[in-house]
């Protein structure tokens, strides 16, 4: 029991270890493993992958390390038994070792492509699960059924095959462990007056016991081996490549720094690979500390390219020019001394499945009258009020236990309470709210983020309308930068086409 005890833990460590690695690769890596990977595939890494090697693996590798003991302790005791069936072992075991190989070369693929397959139906149940609603409006259902059954078959075929795989090996070892009980059975009988018949009783016992044993040591190594396809797949997310500079940059900004907020594009370009066309051309910026600043342009203007500059989420080798905030380039210092000095409101709101407190104060920096201050500011106050645990109310899974406005509304009290922040990001914060929430936020926004510098993407006029100054992008080029008055007075195709199309 201890040693089992032992053993096990000593596995789940590194099943745990594993685990934890992958996990820090998956969360350091770039937007363009997200890019090239489903969903899907992460999540059967997470899932399958780590089931194995959290429940299958240990116990597999455990019986295949005690029954090769057993295994040798047998081949001991019938060798000093009956001598003469040492000569029958020569070439069974490696015959059994060249069968275990043959069996391996196969298997071992099998079972990548069994994962494999999983993979596209893990991809596929999220990806209905997101959509359900438009599944449902559209009455696709039948269609994603037989979409669904497809992807089982495929990977009930994969899996199928590997079973049958198993089942050949063992055919095979059958027949060879009664052929080995059988030679033993004669060679006892032929030389029954030379030998002593207790040692040929004990003999033949453990050689009985040893075809079996043999048989299943065989069986339990070669799953150990194909188990670890998944401790393979696992170990290889996590060798993903990092971000570059994540916590060590080529300087440390001063202490308070930003200050003012002050930010400048010089020359700036940006493309999301380097065999891509540039999505930002000679960017060329200056925005003023807390200044509102609005940005509007068609799809694939460059808009959001603006934040991703900013937030450092490209490779450095496909950027060029200079992005200052307070006269630093951003380039020379860590993602981590960055991206915390940021703040930003997202176009969907992002909440996790934890408390109320946990969501609006990650890291424990703001005193609960703090907090229900945001929430007041925010006109959440008295609905949070009402709820038994208060601050400890467990949010769903995407916030799915309050409303899309509601959501939108943390997030924005969550900015306000990251009140060292001097820049503030917003893109498209109330496309998906209704017309009062709207209002609400652009109050808050005139209100609470006064000595901060403001960037806005937006699809209504009315959130930009009282901006200091409004950016216009067209194809990765600023064509206008000028107060509000100048911009809306003038007669500019974009705003026309986006009226006529009430984008706006």
């Amino acid at each position: 029991m201890i040693r089992a005890d032992f053993f096990l833990r000593l596995i789940l460590c590194g099943a745990s270890a594993l685990h934890n690695n992958m996990f820090k690769g998956i969360l350091y890596s770039s937007l363009r493993f997200y890019e090239s990977n489903p969903v899907g595939r992460i999540l059967n890494r997470f899932g399958k992958d780590q089931h194995v090697i959290d429940e299958l693996l240990p116990t597999t590798f455990f019986d295949t390390v005690q029954s090769s003991l057993m295994v040798l302790g047998c081949i001991v005791i019938v060798g000093m038994s009956i001598p003469w069936v040492l000569l029958i072992l020569i070439p069974t075991i490696p015959l059994f070792l060249w069968l275990r190989r043959y069996y391996l070369k196969s298997s071992r693929n099998l079972k990548r492509l069994e994962s494999t397959t999983t993979s596209s139906v893990y991809a596929l149940f999220s990806s209905s699960l997101n959509g359900l609603m438009t599944i449902r409006a559209f009455n696709m259902e039948n269609n994603f059924v037989d979409l669904f059954i497809d992807k089982i078959n495929t990977h009930t075929c994969a899996s199928f095959i590997f079973i049958c795989s198993g089942k050949w090996l063992g055919l095979r070892l059958d027949l060879m462990t009664c052929c080995l009980t059988f030679i033993t059975g004669i060679l006892s009988i032929t030389l029954r007056n030379s030998l002593d018949a207790s040692s040929v009783a004990l003999g033949l016992s453990y050689c009985i016991s040893l075809t079996s044993l043999f048989q299943w040591t065989v069986r339990q190594s070669a799953d150990t081996e194909n188990y670890m396809t998944s401790a393979e797949r696992i170990d290889e997310y996590s060798h993903i490549p990092s971000e570059l500079d994540f916590y060590k940059g080529e300087s440390k900004p001063p202490p308070n720094w930003p200050i003012e907020g002050r930010i400048e594009f010089k020359n700036y370009k940006l493309s999301y690979r380097s065999e891509l066309e540039p999505a930002l051309k000679t960017i060329n910026l200056e925005i003023a500390p807390r200044n509102k600043i609005g940005i509007i342009g068609r799809t694939g203007a460059g808009k959001s390219s603006i934040f991703q500059a900013l937030f450092r989420l490209t490779d450095k080798s496909t950027t060029s020019g200079e992005i200052l905030i307070d006269g630093i380039d951003i380039n020379t210092l860590s993602l981590n001394d960055l991206r915390s000095v940021l703040n930003i409101i997202p176009q969907s709101p992002v909440l996790f499945s934890n408390t109320l407190r946990y969501n609006l104060d990650p890291f424990k920096h703001c005193t609960d009258e703090q907090i229900w201050d945001a929430l007041e500011s925010v006109q959440l106050k008295s609905t949070i009020d009402k709820f038994q645990d208060k601050l400890n109310t467990q949010v769903a899974e995407y916030g799915s236990n309050f409303s899309v406005g509601e959501c939108q509304l943390i997030c924005v009290a969550r900015a306000i309470l990251k009140k060292q922040c001097k820049i503030l990001l917003i893109d498209e914060g109330t496309a998906h709210v209704d017309t009062k929430t709207d209002e609400i936020i652009q109050k808050i926004l005139h209100e609470k983020f006064i000595n901060q510098t403001v960037i806005i993407i937006a699809h209504r006029l009315n959130t930009i309308m009282n901006s200091d100054k409004i950016v216009v992008m067209n194809d990765g080029l600023i064509t206008e930068y000028d107060t509000s008055e100048e911009v809306f007075t003038e007669q500019n195709e974009l705003l026309t086409y986006m009226n006529n199309e009430s984008v706006l």
